[in-house]
């Protein structure tokens, strides 16, 4: 697994950041972008992108680049050793370059020419992500982009299982990767009244929004047959996945479409496993009034009296939402806890909104053994998308 983020530019430090429930957020009570005043926003710190030789590209393929081949090396894996048409990519991004459409918008209105414009395309679509990824490392495979708002990740990663379960590769770097913080979306966000004013409290009874966070998760997938032959590290196992769709409006969720609560449902039929065996669910929880309250009441709808004895929380107070790679480095987060045996806590939530009654662990991590544990994201547009996870 690979790691960008506001916690750790590795796996190691985000492992360790995050059971201590830091949060990556700056200290000031507002954050200067480029001139322009917004809430605090989660930045990564001391990123290097000249390490990876991509310091001329939108930062959302260098985030992507730099946790791909964090993934690769952490699988031990020799990409030479190989086909290179054996191996599949689903790394994807949920808008792309904004950076770059910012940053050559003036130049092209000034000077419009083809050289420019290839940059500006090049830098900017989802998909050349994928695309640069295959070029530093000589891959061939099948390689997919998903766009589903803030449920890119964990779309692309349950994308990423279904190639290599299907037979189309025998290996998948899978994940997603966002640079969001840019006065465009930043304005957006604000204006929509979506960010917080300083802080982001998931469930908490004070919360006023989410704040943005930006970075890239990515994991590399293989058959078990294959990790066990190679004595690959195992940090878990991606059991099934499933989707839904809420139609009613692009932003809120309908209390009545019961779209998160569908799809969680399908996907217990799929895994043929009750909620009594579910250990851990890693939420969405944005820390938005609507959307951990309709979160909360569809879990019970989903779950019925069990989902007040499991155990979940939300990552978003310790990495800020990371809008389309949030999906990805939370399904992280749920294997790190798989595998070491801890639930991840909800950093910001010290007092809670009693309409949002479940177990939320706030402020500090909880040991606990993990066999199953859930992954849902949902997204602006009405995305819904969840994940099984399984420790072997």
């Amino acid at each position: 697994m690979g790691v960008l983020s506001s916690i750790g530019n590795t796996l190691g430090e985000f492992r360790e950041n995050l059971k201590k429930g830091v949060s990556g957020k700056e200290d000031a009570d507002h954050s200067i972008v480029e001139g322009h005043r917004f809430p605090p926003v989660f930045p990564l710190k001391n990123f290097n992108a000249h390490s990876c030789k991509t310091h001329l590209l939108d930062p959302f393929i260098q985030y992507a680049v730099a946790a791909a081949e964090q993934a690769v090396a952490d699988a031990q894996f020799d990409m030479k050793a190989v086909d290179p048409y054996d191996v599949a990519l689903s790394v994807s991004s949920s808008k792309g370059g904004v950076h770059s459409l910012g940053k050559f918008k003036e130049r092209f209105v000034r000077n419009p020419s083809a050289i420019l414009g290839a940059r500006m395309f090049t830098s900017a679509v989802p998909n050349f992500a994928d695309q640069w990824i295959a070029r530093r490392m000589k891959i061939q495979g099948p390689a997919k982009c998903y766009v589903a708002a803030c449920a890119t990740g964990t779309v692309a990663i349950a994308q990423g299982f279904r190639m290599v379960s299907e037979g189309d590769a025998e290996y998948c770097l899978a994940g997603a990767t966002d640079a969001s913080i840019s006065p465009l979306l930043l304005g957006g966000y604000n204006n929509m009244k979506a960010l917080a004013a300083k802080n982001i409290r998931p469930f908490d009874k004070r919360r006023d929004g989410f704040l943005v966070g930006e970075g890239a998760g990515v994991v590399f997938l293989e058959t078990l047959e294959s990790a066990k032959k190679r004595g690959a590290r195992i940090y878990g196992e991606i059991a099934e996945a499933a989707y839904g769709q809420d139609s009613k409006q692009p932003i809120h969720f309908d209390l009545h479409e019961h779209a998160l609560s569908h799809t969680l449902g399908v996907l217990l039929k799929r895994a043929g496993i009750t909620p009594k065996e579910i250990d851990y669910v890693n939420l969405h929880g944005t820390g938005t009034r609507h959307g951990d309250l309709y979160e909360t009441l569809e879990l019970k709808e989903a779950f019925g009296e069990q989902a007040y004895k499991i155990p979940m929380s939300s990552t978003k107070g310790a990495t800020g939402h990371m809008l389309g790679a949030t999906g990805a480095i939370e399904i992280i987060a749920t294997l790190l806890g798989i595998h070491e045996g801890f639930i991840p806590p909800t950093v910001g939530l010290e007092e809670k909104d009693p309409a949002c009654d479940l177990d939320y662990t706030p402020g500090k991590m909880r040991s606990l053994k993990i066999t199953h544990a859930i992954k849902a994201s949902m997204g602006f547009g009405g995305q819904v998308a969840a994940v099984l996870l399984r420790k072997l």
